[in-house]
Protein backbone atom coordinates (compact mmCIF):
# COMPACT_ATOMS: atom_id res chain seq x y z
CA UNK A 1 0.00 0.00 0.00
CA UNK A 2 1.17 3.39 -0.80
CA UNK A 3 -1.50 5.86 1.02
CA UNK A 4 -0.76 8.03 3.70
CA UNK A 5 -2.64 5.77 6.36
CA UNK A 6 -2.81 2.50 6.75
CA UNK A 7 -6.45 0.05 6.37
CA UNK A 8 -7.00 -3.07 7.51
CA UNK A 9 -9.92 -4.54 5.43
CA UNK A 10 -12.96 -6.06 7.22
CA UNK A 11 -16.26 -7.92 5.76
CA UNK A 12 -18.99 -5.00 6.22
CA UNK A 13 -21.15 -7.65 9.20
CA UNK A 14 -17.60 -6.99 11.56
CA UNK A 15 -19.45 -6.62 14.44
CA UNK A 16 -22.78 -8.65 13.17
CA UNK A 17 -20.77 -11.40 12.49
CA UNK A 18 -22.73 -14.77 10.86
CA UNK A 19 -21.54 -17.91 11.19
CA UNK A 20 -23.15 -18.51 8.09
CA UNK A 21 -20.80 -17.16 6.19
CA UNK A 22 -17.83 -18.28 8.36
CA UNK A 23 -16.51 -20.28 5.44
CA UNK A 24 -17.15 -18.03 2.67
CA UNK A 25 -14.97 -15.27 5.03
CA UNK A 26 -12.10 -17.46 5.97
CA UNK A 27 -11.14 -17.61 2.10
CA UNK A 28 -12.42 -14.33 1.12
CA UNK A 29 -9.99 -11.84 -0.50
CA UNK A 30 -8.98 -8.35 0.54
CA UNK A 31 -10.80 -7.02 -1.97
CA UNK A 32 -13.55 -8.18 -0.69
CA UNK A 33 -13.85 -6.25 2.67
CA UNK A 34 -14.78 -2.79 3.36
CA UNK A 35 -12.06 -0.62 5.08
CA UNK A 36 -11.33 1.05 9.14
CA UNK A 37 -8.67 3.06 9.00
CA UNK A 38 -6.05 2.75 12.56
CA UNK A 39 -4.82 6.10 12.58
CA UNK A 40 -4.24 5.36 16.71
CA UNK A 41 -4.88 2.38 19.46
CA UNK A 42 -4.15 1.61 22.65
CA UNK A 43 -2.36 -1.70 23.47
CA UNK A 44 -4.65 -2.91 25.78
CA UNK A 45 -5.00 -3.13 30.16
CA UNK A 46 -6.11 -0.15 31.60
CA UNK A 47 -5.85 0.77 35.84
CA UNK A 48 -8.32 -1.67 38.00
CA UNK A 49 -10.89 0.09 39.56
CA UNK A 50 -11.11 -0.22 43.48
CA UNK A 51 -14.42 -2.29 43.70
CA UNK A 52 -12.30 -4.60 40.76
CA UNK A 53 -9.40 -4.73 43.24
CA UNK A 54 -11.63 -5.17 46.71
CA UNK A 55 -13.95 -7.93 44.34
CA UNK A 56 -11.05 -9.99 43.92
CA UNK A 57 -9.19 -9.85 47.23
CA UNK A 58 -12.56 -10.59 48.66
CA UNK A 59 -12.82 -14.06 46.46
CA UNK A 60 -9.45 -15.06 47.14
CA UNK A 61 -10.32 -14.74 50.71
CA UNK A 62 -13.43 -17.13 50.22
CA UNK A 63 -15.65 -14.24 50.98
CA UNK A 64 -17.17 -14.06 47.66
CA UNK A 65 -18.31 -16.82 45.03
CA UNK A 66 -16.82 -16.59 41.26
CA UNK A 67 -19.96 -15.40 40.35
CA UNK A 68 -20.29 -12.82 42.42
CA UNK A 69 -16.90 -11.43 41.49
CA UNK A 70 -17.62 -11.96 37.82
CA UNK A 71 -20.74 -9.55 38.28
CA UNK A 72 -18.25 -7.02 39.68
CA UNK A 73 -16.01 -7.43 36.81
CA UNK A 74 -18.94 -7.42 34.06
CA UNK A 75 -20.06 -3.84 35.78
CA UNK A 76 -16.54 -2.30 35.84
CA UNK A 77 -16.15 -3.66 32.20
CA UNK A 78 -18.92 -1.93 31.22
CA UNK A 79 -18.11 1.57 32.63
CA UNK A 80 -14.41 0.96 31.11
CA UNK A 81 -15.57 0.43 27.29
CA UNK A 82 -17.99 3.76 27.73
CA UNK A 83 -15.58 5.65 29.16
CA UNK A 84 -13.15 4.49 26.11
CA UNK A 85 -15.82 5.06 23.63
CA UNK A 86 -16.35 8.77 25.41
CA UNK A 87 -12.70 9.69 25.40
CA UNK A 88 -12.84 8.58 21.41
CA UNK A 89 -11.19 5.11 21.42
CA UNK A 90 -12.45 3.72 18.14
CA UNK A 91 -10.88 0.64 19.04
CA UNK A 92 -11.69 -0.95 22.91
CA UNK A 93 -10.43 -3.56 25.11
CA UNK A 94 -12.03 -4.52 28.21
CA UNK A 95 -8.91 -3.23 30.16
CA UNK A 96 -8.01 -6.71 31.37
CA UNK A 97 -9.79 -6.34 34.16
CA UNK A 98 -9.96 -10.25 34.38
CA UNK A 99 -6.53 -11.47 34.40
CA UNK A 100 -3.91 -11.32 37.51
CA UNK A 101 -0.92 -11.67 34.80
CA UNK A 102 -1.07 -10.31 31.07
CA UNK A 103 -0.06 -13.49 29.73
CA UNK A 104 -0.35 -16.51 32.23
CA UNK A 105 -4.34 -16.36 32.39
CA UNK A 106 -4.71 -16.84 28.60
CA UNK A 107 -1.67 -19.53 28.50
CA UNK A 108 -3.83 -21.18 31.22
CA UNK A 109 -6.48 -22.07 28.62
CA UNK A 110 -4.15 -24.75 26.92
CA UNK A 111 -4.02 -28.25 27.99
CA UNK A 112 -0.12 -29.37 29.22
CA UNK A 113 0.27 -25.75 30.91
CA UNK A 114 0.55 -24.58 33.95
CA UNK A 115 2.24 -22.46 36.73
CA UNK A 116 4.71 -22.59 39.36
CA UNK A 117 4.36 -19.98 42.23
CA UNK A 118 7.29 -18.45 43.86
CA UNK A 119 8.50 -15.27 45.69
CA UNK A 120 10.84 -13.20 43.73
CA UNK A 121 12.84 -9.60 44.89
CA UNK A 122 12.16 -7.41 42.22
CA UNK A 123 13.63 -3.19 42.22
CA UNK A 124 13.77 -3.63 46.13
CA UNK A 125 11.05 -5.58 47.08
CA UNK A 126 9.20 -8.90 47.16
CA UNK A 127 6.75 -10.08 45.33
CA UNK A 128 4.31 -13.04 43.82
CA UNK A 129 5.03 -14.38 40.84
CA UNK A 130 4.31 -17.14 38.49
CA UNK A 131 6.35 -18.80 35.92
CA UNK A 132 5.12 -20.80 33.23
CA UNK A 133 6.40 -24.34 32.46
CA UNK A 134 4.93 -27.35 30.25
CA UNK A 135 3.40 -30.29 31.96
CA UNK A 136 2.10 -32.53 28.86
CA UNK A 137 0.94 -32.63 25.70
CA UNK A 138 0.06 -28.68 24.34
CA UNK A 139 -3.49 -28.75 22.95
CA UNK A 140 -6.85 -26.28 22.92
CA UNK A 141 -9.61 -28.20 23.36
CA UNK A 142 -12.09 -26.06 21.71
CA UNK A 143 -14.98 -28.31 22.95
CA UNK A 144 -14.15 -26.86 27.02
CA UNK A 145 -15.48 -23.94 28.35
CA UNK A 146 -12.95 -20.80 27.99
CA UNK A 147 -12.90 -17.79 30.45
CA UNK A 148 -11.07 -15.68 27.76
CA UNK A 149 -13.33 -16.67 24.89
CA UNK A 150 -16.52 -15.44 27.53
CA UNK A 151 -14.65 -12.37 28.02
CA UNK A 152 -14.22 -12.22 24.51
CA UNK A 153 -18.14 -12.54 23.59
CA UNK A 154 -19.34 -9.92 26.33
CA UNK A 155 -16.64 -7.13 24.85
CA UNK A 156 -18.39 -7.85 21.70
CA UNK A 157 -21.60 -7.14 22.88
CA UNK A 158 -20.82 -4.69 24.75
CA UNK A 159 -18.59 -2.70 21.54
CA UNK A 160 -21.93 -3.54 19.34
CA UNK A 161 -23.66 -0.78 21.15
CA UNK A 162 -22.03 1.72 20.04
CA UNK A 163 -21.53 2.95 16.39
CA UNK A 164 -17.78 2.57 14.46
CA UNK A 165 -16.34 1.16 17.71
CA UNK A 166 -14.23 -1.92 17.32
CA UNK A 167 -13.26 -4.13 20.34
CA UNK A 168 -10.08 -5.93 20.52
CA UNK A 169 -9.01 -8.91 22.14
CA UNK A 170 -5.18 -9.61 23.57
CA UNK A 171 -3.53 -12.51 24.47
CA UNK A 172 0.10 -13.44 25.07
CA UNK A 173 1.72 -15.13 22.38
CA UNK A 174 3.81 -18.52 21.96
CA UNK A 175 6.77 -17.60 22.66
CA UNK A 176 6.04 -16.98 26.04
CA UNK A 177 5.83 -20.92 26.89
CA UNK A 178 9.13 -21.53 25.64
CA UNK A 179 10.33 -18.46 27.76
CA UNK A 180 9.69 -19.81 30.66
CA UNK A 181 10.01 -23.27 30.33
CA UNK A 182 13.51 -23.73 28.59
CA UNK A 183 14.83 -20.01 29.56
CA UNK A 184 13.32 -18.57 33.14
CA UNK A 185 13.22 -21.89 34.98
CA UNK A 186 16.29 -24.21 33.11
CA UNK A 187 14.57 -27.12 32.37
CA UNK A 188 16.43 -29.07 29.21
CA UNK A 189 13.15 -31.44 28.33
CA UNK A 190 9.34 -31.96 29.01
CA UNK A 191 6.68 -34.36 30.31
CA UNK A 192 5.73 -36.09 26.67
CA UNK A 193 8.01 -34.18 24.27
CA UNK A 194 11.12 -35.25 26.10
CA UNK A 195 14.01 -33.21 24.20
CA UNK A 196 11.50 -33.24 20.68
CA UNK A 197 11.88 -29.31 20.58
CA UNK A 198 10.30 -29.13 16.90
CA UNK A 199 7.51 -31.81 17.97
CA UNK A 200 6.54 -29.28 21.12
CA UNK A 201 6.85 -26.21 18.62
CA UNK A 202 4.80 -27.74 16.28
CA UNK A 203 1.86 -28.68 18.77
CA UNK A 204 2.42 -25.03 20.55
CA UNK A 205 1.42 -23.42 17.01
CA UNK A 206 -0.92 -25.76 16.48
CA UNK A 207 -2.96 -25.19 19.62
CA UNK A 208 -2.67 -21.05 18.78
CA UNK A 209 -4.28 -21.72 14.87
CA UNK A 210 -6.87 -23.84 16.63
CA UNK A 211 -7.07 -20.57 19.11
CA UNK A 212 -7.33 -18.32 16.63
CA UNK A 213 -9.93 -19.79 15.05
CA UNK A 214 -12.50 -20.41 18.11
CA UNK A 215 -11.85 -16.83 18.64
CA UNK A 216 -12.80 -16.22 14.93
CA UNK A 217 -15.90 -18.42 14.93
CA UNK A 218 -16.98 -16.16 18.28
CA UNK A 219 -16.83 -12.97 16.03
CA UNK A 220 -13.25 -11.66 16.60
CA UNK A 221 -11.53 -10.29 13.47
CA UNK A 222 -8.88 -8.07 15.11
CA UNK A 223 -6.63 -9.92 17.62
CA UNK A 224 -3.07 -8.69 19.53
CA UNK A 225 -0.78 -10.83 20.47
CA UNK A 226 1.76 -9.92 23.26
CA UNK A 227 4.80 -11.03 23.57
CA UNK A 228 8.37 -9.59 25.34
CA UNK A 229 10.20 -12.66 24.49
CA UNK A 230 11.83 -10.43 21.78
CA UNK A 231 13.29 -8.26 24.67
CA UNK A 232 14.89 -10.57 26.43
CA UNK A 233 17.22 -11.31 24.14
CA UNK A 234 18.37 -7.97 23.47
CA UNK A 235 19.51 -7.84 26.97
CA UNK A 236 22.92 -8.33 27.86
CA UNK A 237 22.33 -9.79 31.20
CA UNK A 238 19.54 -11.85 30.24
CA UNK A 239 21.58 -13.32 27.13
CA UNK A 240 24.21 -14.07 29.72
CA UNK A 241 21.51 -16.39 30.65
CA UNK A 242 20.91 -18.00 27.73
CA UNK A 243 24.12 -18.69 27.01
CA UNK A 244 25.46 -20.29 30.22
CA UNK A 245 22.20 -22.50 29.54
CA UNK A 246 24.05 -23.71 26.41
CA UNK A 247 22.21 -21.78 24.09
CA UNK A 248 23.04 -19.04 21.48
CA UNK A 249 20.50 -16.08 20.52
CA UNK A 250 20.26 -17.05 17.36
CA UNK A 251 18.96 -20.50 18.19
CA UNK A 252 16.07 -19.23 20.20
CA UNK A 253 15.38 -16.32 17.77
CA UNK A 254 14.95 -19.31 15.80
CA UNK A 255 12.84 -20.90 18.09
CA UNK A 256 10.69 -18.06 18.47
CA UNK A 257 10.09 -17.37 14.57
CA UNK A 258 9.30 -20.33 13.58
CA UNK A 259 6.57 -20.89 16.45
CA UNK A 260 5.44 -17.30 15.74
CA UNK A 261 5.08 -18.03 12.12
CA UNK A 262 3.37 -21.39 11.99
CA UNK A 263 1.11 -20.04 14.69
CA UNK A 264 -0.33 -17.47 12.12
CA UNK A 265 -0.76 -20.20 9.06
CA UNK A 266 -4.44 -20.89 9.73
CA UNK A 267 -5.22 -17.02 10.05
CA UNK A 268 -8.92 -15.83 8.38
CA UNK A 269 -7.41 -13.01 5.57
CA UNK A 270 -10.70 -11.26 7.45
CA UNK A 271 -9.38 -11.44 10.70
CA UNK A 272 -6.11 -8.65 11.37
CA UNK A 273 -3.69 -9.97 13.56
CA UNK A 274 -1.16 -7.33 14.80
CA UNK A 275 1.71 -8.09 17.97
CA UNK A 276 2.66 -5.98 20.59
CA UNK A 277 5.95 -6.31 22.51
CA UNK A 278 8.23 -3.81 25.31
CA UNK A 279 10.69 -4.45 27.67
CA UNK A 280 8.91 -5.90 30.20
CA UNK A 281 6.36 -3.89 32.90
CA UNK A 282 6.45 -5.38 35.91
CA UNK A 283 3.71 -2.65 37.85
CA UNK A 284 5.81 -0.08 35.64
CA UNK A 285 9.24 -0.68 35.95
CA UNK A 286 10.94 -1.92 32.68
CA UNK A 287 12.93 -5.37 33.30
CA UNK A 288 14.84 -5.35 30.53
CA UNK A 289 17.64 -3.19 27.98
CA UNK A 290 19.01 -2.71 24.64
CA UNK A 291 18.26 -1.90 21.23
CA UNK A 292 16.12 -3.81 18.87
CA UNK A 293 18.61 -4.59 16.07
CA UNK A 294 19.22 -8.28 16.30
CA UNK A 295 15.80 -8.85 16.55
CA UNK A 296 13.59 -6.21 14.52
CA UNK A 297 14.46 -8.48 10.93
CA UNK A 298 13.25 -11.35 12.70
CA UNK A 299 9.90 -10.20 14.21
CA UNK A 300 9.58 -8.15 10.76
CA UNK A 301 9.16 -11.97 8.55
CA UNK A 302 6.23 -12.88 11.11
CA UNK A 303 3.11 -12.49 8.87
CA UNK A 304 1.83 -10.19 11.09
CA UNK A 305 -0.72 -7.44 10.20
CA UNK A 306 0.90 -4.53 12.52
CA UNK A 307 3.04 -4.38 15.11
CA UNK A 308 2.73 -2.35 18.44
CA UNK A 309 6.56 -1.03 19.44
CA UNK A 310 7.72 0.37 22.32
CA UNK A 311 9.87 4.06 21.71
CA UNK A 312 8.62 5.83 24.96
CA UNK A 313 12.60 6.93 25.94
CA UNK A 314 15.79 7.19 25.28
CA UNK A 315 16.44 3.16 25.67
CA UNK A 316 14.80 1.84 22.56
CA UNK A 317 17.36 3.71 20.28
CA UNK A 318 16.56 5.10 17.09
CA UNK A 319 14.02 3.86 14.56
CA UNK A 320 16.33 2.69 11.83
CA UNK A 321 16.25 -1.08 12.94
CA UNK A 322 12.43 -0.97 11.48
CA UNK A 323 13.07 0.15 8.37
CA UNK A 324 12.68 -3.48 7.33
CA UNK A 325 8.93 -2.99 7.29
CA UNK A 326 9.12 -0.11 4.61
CA UNK A 327 8.17 -2.12 1.52
CA UNK A 328 5.87 -5.05 3.73
CA UNK A 329 2.44 -4.74 3.92
CA UNK A 330 2.20 -4.08 7.40
CA UNK A 331 1.62 -1.57 10.00
CA UNK A 332 4.23 -0.14 12.32
CA UNK A 333 2.39 1.56 15.60
CA UNK A 334 5.01 3.88 17.21
CA UNK A 335 4.63 3.40 21.48
CA UNK A 336 5.30 6.93 21.91
CA UNK A 337 3.48 7.58 24.75
CA UNK A 338 4.56 6.26 28.42
CA UNK A 339 2.65 4.44 30.34
CA UNK A 340 4.38 4.53 32.96
CA UNK A 341 6.46 8.07 33.31
CA UNK A 342 3.67 10.19 34.79
CA UNK A 343 5.07 13.45 33.42
CA UNK A 344 2.49 13.96 30.47
CA UNK A 345 4.16 14.17 26.86
CA UNK A 346 4.11 17.44 25.30
CA UNK A 347 2.05 16.93 21.50
CA UNK A 348 4.22 19.09 19.53
CA UNK A 349 7.38 16.61 20.34
CA UNK A 350 5.45 13.01 20.16
CA UNK A 351 4.62 14.88 16.73
CA UNK A 352 8.31 14.79 15.88
CA UNK A 353 9.06 11.86 17.41
CA UNK A 354 6.39 10.68 14.77
CA UNK A 355 7.76 12.20 11.99
CA UNK A 356 10.81 10.41 12.65
CA UNK A 357 9.56 7.35 12.35
CA UNK A 358 7.88 7.74 9.34
CA UNK A 359 10.82 8.69 7.25
CA UNK A 360 12.07 5.36 8.24
CA UNK A 361 9.50 3.04 7.99
CA UNK A 362 7.18 4.76 5.21
CA UNK A 363 3.47 5.88 5.21
CA UNK A 364 2.06 2.85 7.27
CA UNK A 365 2.53 3.81 10.91
CA UNK A 366 0.44 5.04 13.20
CA UNK A 367 0.43 5.98 17.14
CA UNK A 368 -0.18 4.25 20.70
CA UNK A 369 1.14 4.27 24.19
CA UNK A 370 4.31 1.82 24.47
CA UNK A 371 2.18 -1.00 27.20
CA UNK A 372 -0.99 -1.36 28.53
CA UNK A 373 -1.25 0.32 31.86
CA UNK A 374 -1.88 -2.47 33.98
CA UNK A 375 0.39 -5.42 32.91
CA UNK A 376 -0.26 -7.19 36.08
CA UNK A 377 -3.59 -6.51 38.25
CA UNK A 378 -1.39 -4.03 40.66
CA UNK A 379 -1.08 -1.93 37.74
CA UNK A 380 2.01 1.28 37.14
CA UNK A 381 2.72 3.85 39.43
CA UNK A 382 0.73 6.17 38.07
CA UNK A 383 -3.06 7.28 38.61
CA UNK A 384 -6.12 7.03 36.67
CA UNK A 385 -6.60 10.77 36.45
CA UNK A 386 -3.58 10.52 34.39
CA UNK A 387 -4.20 7.45 32.66
CA UNK A 388 -6.98 9.12 31.28
CA UNK A 389 -5.00 12.33 30.30
CA UNK A 390 -2.46 10.02 28.37
CA UNK A 391 -5.47 8.73 26.01
CA UNK A 392 -6.87 11.99 25.68
CA UNK A 393 -3.11 13.06 24.71
CA UNK A 394 -3.45 9.81 22.62
CA UNK A 395 -6.88 11.27 20.79
CA UNK A 396 -5.42 14.58 20.49
CA UNK A 397 -2.56 13.74 17.98
CA UNK A 398 -5.10 12.71 15.33
CA UNK A 399 -4.50 16.36 14.08
CA UNK A 400 -1.26 15.14 12.63
CA UNK A 401 -2.06 11.21 11.72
Amino acid sequence: MTNCAFYVFFKSSFLLYSVMHEEDNKNMGKGDFDMIQIKYDIVGSFLRPEAIKKARAEFKSGAITREDLKKVEDEEIAKLVKKEVEHGLPFITDGEFRRRWWHLDWLKEFDGFDTIHFTKEINGTSNEIELGTVTGKIFYDKNKVHPEVEAWDYLHRLASQYEGVTAKKCISGPNMILIDHFLQLGNKETPYYGRDLKALIDDIAKTYQEAILDFYDHGCRYLQIDDTSWTYLIDEKFLQKVEALGYTQKEVLNWFWNVSTKALEKKPVDMVVATHFCKGNFKGNPLFSGFYDAVAPVIADIPYDAFFVEYDDARSGSFEPWKVLKDKDALFVAGLISTKNPVLEDHDEIKKRYEEAKAVVGEQIALSPQCGFASVEEGNCIDEETQWKKIDLLVSCKDFL
